[in-house]
């Protein structure tokens, strides 16, 4: 036993390439583990507090007026002296209609015809109520009530979205005596007199800003006073002009609010709310719903709940909820990638302890033999083969904490340079400890020892047996028959290649995942960069303005005015009027478009305009509602125009347009309007190339009033293309680092080749051959197979990729091509090859020592 203990230790000195791949994979896994793990600690520690701290929305929600219930009389008339005192003449008609159905006085009898019974009046009255803020009264009244019964502080969210340059701004007043959304001050103070405003230290940082410096926004210089975070923007979505976050061109803005109000731009308004008491924080869906179907109390969704129909999902909430949200989502995916990395990396080292312990008990077979005959159990000799996984596994564990502990800073740097929220400082956790140290040590020896002991099952006289060692399997056989037309050299190497199945197998697998893994990567960036060619190429306009509410008065010549509206498919007939089966709850998302426009074409599968077949109460779908639910031309699809189904619209189908993405289709604008009881034209959405909407301070008021939000494509084009060059880099990492795994495994698998062959390469060196010769004739032996192991892991990542995407197809509503640039794949082929041959190159050196004398030892 003792022996075998201290020729453990001393084999340490002559495997040193053997016991650094355990190091290093231990290394690898444990450091990644940590530093990530404690980067997210740091966020995560200070995020939850920060949003109780702060008072952080729970919600964002609207409140949705019941015009037959929710004004009285008095109220609207007071409304008509003060917000709506300035009609035209369309809609005072419509105002004057709703006041005799408000008058307690007028009477209702039978040949009263109530307005409400068009389904278009409400939607009418709704528009007016909006235009001239008259509906805030209202809600205000609304909210008071359910703030008590549901105990919550609610505010009115307000920003102002402005375009400087280069830069989106967002612009937030500040209250002193705001309850919810309580701006966080780093450095400097909060404004407090007019032309004061704060911004993000990062912003100000990477354009050299400094408290007390001057800051122009518009033709308007500003006093910056201090360094703030917006707690509604944890990821500062400030434009969905500029969708990906980015610190040099993205900032938000409080400004003193008499000069928000002074302030021109398009603003943005919702409720928000946050409950007081025992409301959870972090989003378990699966919690949120209680086993009776009933929104648990504990939920930020418990306001919908009983008979609260008045609340709603506005128009911004979802973007409000990623921008607060969105950050768990990171904590709980990087958290499983950092731990299933961990195990990945211990996996791999199993595999080259595996190989190492049975290199080590074919080389001491004889001492152990002796051993077993001298009376020693398995279970004991096993033991002293438990060297190498304690040793490399407290070595590797430590060093890796060590780096993870160093490198946890500059990647929670990187957090939070996407997700603005304060970080809490490095701590030492003991569970990483554990996790680095005790975890790897315990998992590999366990494992090591039970492979020991299948190796050591072998009885001792077959272990004294002379040359028990040496045989040619049954592949090595086959390979030899193979390539016997081959010259003796390639025959030679494949020969040793097939020697030793297990070993051919680790370097086919190894370099087959590497390679999966480096075609993943290479395929998801170019995935990335497909969605946005395919997504801006048909575009003729570069900017979409969304209207607040629906408008009937066009504003622009030069631009081209759409309606769109989301309606659930209720029944789909085939030519005879038999019904097709769908799934519930689908909605189509409807474009009503004109035949004469500037900008729209909708083209079939031959590149051809088909706007013109077009007609009353018909309609163009997408490709998806045609393949998903086998939509054919000539089908009727039935939609519901309310949600208790007491109205419905059927357009017949008389096109299929070449477009992928969600269940969508097109009908004419003024067949919509029609259907929603709209007498004109009527929009909500602008498609325009004109330049003036790219700043919207210089347009006019009465535009303005009417602008939810304005999109400018060509500036998201840019944001997308800046954002992935950024992430471009990433590729060589994840090659880099998928490099560094291959060529750990292949160098100790060389390692071994050597040693397996040593006798082999002195009798070469005896009959003359150069070391370089022969470098090339034993080492070089797995070069075809980790050519064609990444070859084949390209179609099969497609295959996988695909069957993946079909899977959810119907979720994400859209096809996605899944192609691999040809030079892309093999940057990848070179840096699998390049780990390759720098762990030949290693092996090569121990190669070199081989004396000639090992020719004349016998087995």
């Amino acid at each position: 036993m003792n022996l075998l203990f201290i020729n453990s230790l001393k084999g340490l000195k002559k495997k040193k390439i053997q016991m650094l791949g355990i190091v290093l994979l231990v290394m690898l896994s444990t450091g990644i583990y940590v530093a990530m793990s404690s980067a997210l600690d740091r966020m995560e520690d200070k995020y939850y507090d920060y949003l109780d701290n702060q008072h952080v929305e729970h919600l964002s929600i609207d409140y949705n007026i019941d015009y037959e219930k929710d004004i009285t009389y008095e109220e609207l008339e007071n409304l008509r002296e003060n917000e709506l005192a300035n009609l035209t003449e369309e809609e005072q008609q419509i105002i004057d209609t709703y006041s005799l159905y408000l008058n307690p006085y007028v009477d209702k009898s039978s040949e009263y015809v109530n307005p409400f019974d068009n389904p278009g009046f409400k939607y009418m009255l709704d528009s007016i109520f909006v235009k001239y803020k008259a509906d805030y009264p209202i809600k205000n009244k609304g909210f008071d009530k359910l703030a008590k019964k549901y105990d919550f502080e609610y505010g009115l969210e307000r920003s102002k979205a402005y375009k400087e340059g280069k830069s989106y701004l967002k612009i937030l007043p500040y209250i002193k005596e705001k309850q919810v959304n309580i701006p966080y001050l780093i450095e400097g103070r909060l404004p407090k007199n007019e032309m004061e405003i704060t911004m993000l230290p990062k912003y100000a940082k990477i354009n050299k800003i400094k408290i007390n410096d001057m800051y122009k926004i518009g033709d308007k210089e500003y006093k910056v006073v201090g360094f703030t975070y917006a707690p509604d923007y944890i990821y500062p979505l400030v434009s969905y002009s500029a969708i990906m976050f980015d610190e040099e061109t993205n900032n938000v803005i409080y400004m003193y609010q008499d000069s928000y109000e002074e302030f021109n731009g398009v603003e943005e308004v919702t409720y928000s709310i946050y409950y007081n008491g025992n409301v959870k924080r972090k989003f378990d869906f699966t919690d949120m719903v209680s086993a009776d179907g009933k929104v648990s109390d504990t939920s930020v969704l418990k306001i919908f709940n009983e008979d609260d129909e008045h609340v709603m999902m506005g128009i911004f909430s979802a973007t409000r909820l990623m921008r607060i949200s969105s950050l768990q989502l990171e904590f709980a995916s990087d958290r499983l990638f950092a731990e299933y990395f961990l195990y990945l990396l211990l996996g791999i080292a199993v595999f080259v302890i595996a190989i190492i312990t049975k290199k080590r008990i074919e080389d001491e077979k004889l001492q152990i033999g002796v051993l077993k005959s001298l009376g020693y159990s398995p279970f004991k000799i096993a033991i002293s083969y438990l060297v190498y996984p304690i040793i490399g596994s407290l070595i590797g564990g430590a060093l890796g904490y060590i780096i993870g502990a160093l490198t946890n800073g500059p990647i929670a740097n990187m957090y939070v340079s996407y997700f603005v929220v304060p970080l809490a400082n490095f701590r030492i956790d003991p569970k990483y400890i554990v996790n680095c140290l005790v975890l790897p040590t315990v998992v590999l020896s366990l494992l090591s020892y039970l492979i020991a002991l299948f190796m050591l099952r072998k009885k001792p006289l077959y272990l004294l047996r002379e040359g028990s060692n040496l045989k040619i399997s049954f592949f090595s056989r086959l390979a030899n028959k193979i390539t016997s037309v081959l010259p003796f050299k390639y025959r030679f190497k494949y020969s040793l290649a097939f020697r030793s199945l297990p070993k051919l197998i680790i370097v086919a697998l190894t370099s087959f995942f590497t390679g999966m893994l480096i075609v993943l990567t290479l395929i998801g960036m170019n995935l990335i960069n497909n969605a946005i060619d395919k997504s801006f190429e048909g575009m003729k306009y570069d900017y979409m303005v969304y209207t607040l509410s629906v408008q009937t008065e066009e504003l622009d010549e030069s631009a081209d005015y759409t309606i769109t509206a989301n309606l659930p498919i209720k029944h789909i007939y085939d030519k005879k009027g038999k019904t097709k089966p769908i799934d519930d709850n689908v909605q189509l998302s409807l474009s009503g478009i004109d035949y004469k426009n500037h900008y729209i074409e909708v083209l079939d599968e031959n590149e051809e305009n088909i706007i013109d077949l077009l007609g009353d109460n018909s309609i163009i779908i997408n490709k998806n509602i045609e393949s998903v639910y086998n939509v054919k031309i000539g089908d009727t699809i039935e939609v519901a125009l309310d949600d208790e189904d007491k109205n419905f619209a059927k357009f017949k189908v008389v096109g299929v347009a070449n477009e992928f993405m969600s269940i969508a289709g097109y009908v004419l604008r003024n067949d919509l309007c029609k259907t929603f009881g709209y007498e004109n034209k009527c929009y909500t959405q602008m498609l325009s190339k004109d330049k003036k909407y790219s700043d919207t301070t210089k347009l006019d008021s009465k535009i303005v009033d009417k602008i939810a939000t304005v999109i400018n494509f060509k500036d998201m084009k840019n944001n997308f293309r800046k954002t992935m060059d950024k992430y471009g880099v990433s590729i060589y990492i994840v090659i880099a680092f998928a490099s560094i795994m291959a060529f750990v495994i292949i160098a100790v698998i060389a390692n071994i080749v050597v040693e397996e062959n040593k006798k082999i390469i002195s009798l070469m060196k005896v009959m003359g051959y150069e070391n370089k010769k022969i470098s090339s004739i034993v080492l070089n032996i797995y070069t075809p197979i980790i050519i064609i192991a990444y070859l084949l892991s390209i179609p099969v990542t497609k295959s996988v990729l695909r069957a993946i995407i079909n899977s959810v197809s119907d979720n994400i509503q859209m096809t996605i091509p899944i192609e691999l640039d040809p030079i892309l794949g093999a940057i990848g082929l070179l840096g699998l090859l390049t780990a390759y041959y720098i762990a030949v190159y290693l092996s090569r050196r121990v190669l070199n020592k081989i004396p000639l004398a090992v020719a004349l030892k016998r087995e």
